[in-house]
Order: C-alpha cells, then structure tokens, then sequence
C-alpha cells in the first residue's frame, strides 16, 4: 500500500533511507567503473610491454637471422672444396627466442598484428630446425651447395616477413629503433639478389 508519513521526523527518516540507499548504489557504481578503469590501464600496460618486449627480442633475432643468411649464402656459393654439416652450423647459429615462448598464451592480445608475429617466429625456428636437421644428414661432411643455398634462404624468409612486423612493433628506445631503417634495406637488398641464388639452386637436389 502507498507509504504515509504521519509525521515531519517519519518524512525525514524515509527520505533519509532513500538517499542513504540511493548514495550507495552510486558509490558501488563509481567503484565498479574505477575498478574497470583500472584494470584496463593494467591490461594496455601489460600488452604495451609485452609489445615492447618483443620488439627488443626481434631486433636481436633478425639481425642475427640476416647473418645465418649471408653468411652460408656465401659458402653455399663457392666450389672450392666439400661443406660440412659443422660448418654451416657454426654460422647459422640463431639465438632461441625467449620472450615469445614464455608469452605465447598472450600473443593474441596483439589483435591484428599476432598473425604476422607467430609467422615470423614460426618461420625463424623453421630455419633453426633446417640447420639441426642437416647434422644428421647422412653425408654431413659434405653437404651439397643447393642444400647450403636453401638453408640460408629459410632465414632470409623470415627476415623478409619481418620487414612488416618490426615497424609495428616499437621498442620506445630511439636508438634502437633507428637503425630499423637501415636493417630493412639490407634485408630487401639481400631479397633482391634471391632470384639469382634460386636459378644457382636448381642444380641436382641433395641425397637425404
């Protein structure tokens, strides 16, 4: 039944209890807000760093993943004498990431760039594998130019997808940063020159 106050300290204490109810659903609505509020600028900072993170990681990885390209390029190009398994895995050797690993349930959060992310490192630990693979080749002390040749290409692959990843992905260090520039054009000269290494890898294929 609607409420009658009778008298002016009944009206007061009514509307005293609506106020106190009505200021603590605001104050539960401002807290829940604060908190999400909160939580948000926790979760950009998380994925803030772990983009940052990532970023260090790859300026470390492709450089290097450069050098297991040029370098067994060049071995893989000569005829004068036999290559040996060792040899071209002591200069494809390639740091195993650590950040990615120990990150990969969160990789997601980088929405549009995750897939181009996960490709490169997929394709770096391709290469990796490529040159592990030929240490129980079973002629590991002379393993043809051609195998030599398109070992060295799966690093180039990779350096060649990160060209659009690096940009994306900034470390907030200038110094580090700055030298992207210069990296990506090594790589897309190194790219350049690729048709020319596939023709010279057409010889017969190598015996597994």
């Amino acid at each position: 039944m609607p409420w009658h106050y009778t008298t002016i300290v009944d009206l007061v204490d009514h509307w005293q209890t609506l106020l106190a109810g009505s200021i603590a659903l605001i104050a539960a609505i401002i807290t829940v807000l604060v908190t999400l509020k909160v939580e948000r600028r926790k979760a950009d900072r998380e994925i803030d760093a772990l983009r940052k993170s990532l970023a260090i990681e790859l300026r470390q990885l492709i450089p290097r993943a450069l050098g297991a390209h040029t370098s067994p390029h060049k071995l893989g190009s000569r005829a004068d004498g036999p290559i040996t398994a060792r040899m071209v895995e002591s200069l494809s050797r390639v740091p195993v990431p650590i950040v990615y690993p120990a990150n990969a349930h969160k990789i997601g959060l980088l929405e549009g760039d995750a897939m181009d992310l996960v490709i490169v490192y997929g394709l770096l630990e391709i290469a990796r594998d490529g040159v592990g693979r030929l240490m129980t080749y079973r002629t590991p002390d002379d393993i043809s130019p051609n195998v030599v040749l398109k070992t060295a290409e799966t690093f180039l692959e990779a350096c060649k997808y990160a060209r659009s990843v690096l940009p994306k992905l900034r470390t907030g260090v200038a110094s580090h940063d700055d030298r992207d520039a210069e990296l990506l054009q090594i790589i897309s000269a190194a790219a350049s020159v690729q048709p020319a290494s596939k023709q010279h890898s057409s010889a017969p294929t190598m015996q597994k």
